[in-house]
């Protein structure tokens, strides 16, 4: 909950899988009612809508048009100091779904809220990366990508993740693999690393966070 940089990232890997001209509506705002701006987004034929906090970082490029939300016609009549998804947010996104332009919406935005989302490396000896996500079944996905697994570490069944004081060695094809409650990585549906426990909670075995350093060693 409240977790900006984690919604940003989630919205990052499932951007390429909606079709062209979709309207997304991100809202994971902590700071509704104060001074933050509501904020429409225009990447090629897609829109975005949501607040100005960073949310929208893995999706802005040099490319982007961003507009502050000021046009009050586009929003319910009554605006509530809590609920700008209902009011403010959802609303655009029907008005932008139906056709109104971009600029029809506010003022241009030239200076939106951006997060440093984090990059994995490689040191010479391993990739390092960190957590970036923990679903509810306890996977803990990684900001790590199949192509710098592939790269480093080409052998993936002799590969040896490393996060705190525990080693996990080889690449697992699928969920199933190995013995229960057996923790293990894998490539997710991210095309990202992820460690999951078969039958468990790898979070909660292995008290991952997010933000945890990890490394993948050839």
């Amino acid at each position: 909950p409240q977790n900006v940089l984690q919604a940003a990232l989630v919205l990052k890997a499932a951007t390429p899988y909606f079709p062209k001209k979709t309207v997304h509506v991100a809202v994971v705002d902590p700071g509704v009612g104060g001074t933050r701006r509501a904020m429409a987004v225009k990447n090629g034929s897609c829109h975005y809508v949501g607040p100005d906090n960073g949310i929208f970082s893995g999706v802005l490029n040099a490319k982007s048009r961003c507009v502050e939300l000021t046009q009050k016609k586009y929003f319910l009549p009554e605006v509530s100091a809590t609920f700008h998804g209902r009011d403010i947010f959802a609303p655009v996104a029907a008005a932008l779904a139906k056709g109104t332009l971009l600029k029809s919406l506010g003022p241009p935005i030239k200076d939106p809220q951006t997060l440093a989302l984090p990059e994995p490396s490689w040191n010479g000896k391993a990739i390092e990366g960190e957590v970036i996500y923990i679903d509810r079944f306890g996977n803990a996905a990684t900001n790590i990508p199949r192509e710098l697994v592939s790269v480093h570490c080409p052998n993936a069944r002799k590969l040896t993740v490393k996060i705190g004081r525990t080693a996990i060695r080889g690449l697992a094809a699928h969920y199933s693999e190995g013995a229960p409650h057996m923790t293990r990585s894998i490539i997710n549906s991210w095309n990202a690393l992820e460690l999951f426990e078969r039958e468990g909670n790898a979070a909660r075995t292995l008290k991952l966070k997010v933000g945890q350093n990890i490394q993948v060693i050839p």
